[in-house]
């Protein structure tokens, strides 16, 4: 055996080209203690070339009650030449290009427990019809997006198959039909730690119909959503927060929708974190006839314990309350979340 020549690595060679990271948490609340919210997310990433990555996410969820719902967050191939221009291409089920907390979506990276309301609860009827639309996606959508950046800047541009003020779950058999949609945004860094950005969205959301006995032919009616965010990172504080202002058409005048984000991390010490996040959000509401306007928040505020690299213990304060009542409804909440990456 010692005269019998081998190879010898240090590591393994498949590190060099393949990560994969999974991302589970638990999550309950004092008001249904025994019925908690399930994560489970993998990120697999394949090194195909040296300008060419293909990005593999599915990700699976249990909601208060027992269902199960799961979702391919990502099945792209990503593109970025080894040249010095800016330049990556993103294309398939993609992370969607609005949204600032859209990449906060894994558990491990959310600061609080909760997810922002607005990305996951439809909005009312605002004139009469239901359509499931969301002042800002939390799914990621199918599409090809160009971005570039620089020092100071960065800018984006593509196609998606759908509005993002609404998730196509694409594991779905029951999905909206696809429309195409035009995406674009940017930012710029005027100093370290600090950025703007914009983006805009247009594109159908309600499918025409036909005439029929009882009713005439209604056209497509489209949808406009644009956003500003902010961000803002020193020493151990970041704040960040985002405006959308989402206008749809309608049979009668457009319904404008708007809602806002403000989240603060504070890092106390290299294992203890506190953070809050706030959302808002103003919609219109058909009811007896005619269109009132309501309003939601939530309001989060947790604590964080890193026991480890892989362990996170988290615990707080959640309360909200929707556009059905004014009274507002407080809980306890509780998240043991962990992360493991292999490669």
């Amino acid at each position: 055996m010692a005269l019998t020549p081998a190879p010898i690595c240090a590591q393994s060679t498949i590190g060099e080209r393949v990560s994969i990271e999974f991302a589970g948490a638990i999550n309950t609340t004092s008001q249904a203690v025994d019925d908690p919210f399930l994560f489970l997310d993998l990120t697999a990433t394949a090194r195909i070339t040296d300008s060419l990555d293909v990005v593999v996410r599915p990700w699976v969820r249990r909601l208060v009650g027992g269902d199960w719902s799961k979702e391919m967050y990502q099945l792209q191939i990503r593109y970025q030449p080894t040249t010095a221009i800016p330049l990556r291409i993103d294309a398939g089920i993609i992370a969607s290009p609005l949204g600032l907390v859209t990449l906060e979506m894994r558990p491990d990276r959310n600061p609080v427990i909760g997810n922002p309301s607005y990305y996951f609860s439809p909005l009312p009827s605002f004139d009469g019809r239901f359509d499931r639309v969301q002042i800002m996606s939390g799914g990621y959508p199918l599409g090809a997006i160009a971005s570039g950046s620089g020092n100071r800047w960065d800018a984006r541009a593509g196609v998606t198959d759908g509005t993002p003020a609404r998730n196509r779950k694409m594991m779905s058999t029951d999905r909206p039909p696809a429309r195409a949609q035009f995406i674009a945004g940017g930012g710029v860094t005027p100093l370290e730690g600090l950025r703007f950005g914009t983006g805009f969205a247009r594109g159908i959301y309600r499918e025409p119909s036909l005439a029929t006995a009882t009713a005439p032919a209604r056209p497509e009616r489209l949808a406009a959503i644009f956003s500003l965010e902010g961000e803002y990172s020193i020493r151990h504080t970041r704040l960040a927060g985002e405006w959308i202002r989402d206008r749809f058409e309608t049979n009668t005048t457009p319904a404008v929708a708007r809602a806002f984000l403000f989240e603060a991390v504070q890092t106390l010490t290299p294992r203890v974190y506190a953070a809050s996040r706030t959302t808002r959000t103003s919609t219109p509401v058909f009811a007896a006839g005619a269109r009132t306007r309501r309003s939601g928040t939530t309001t989060e505020a947790t604590l964080g314990y890193r026991v480890s690299p892989d362990i996170t213990l988290k615990g707080g304060y959640q309360g909200s309350r929707t556009y059905i009542t004014d009274a507002w409804t407080h809980a306890a909440a509780a998240s043991v979340v962990v992360f493991k990456r292999w490669w």
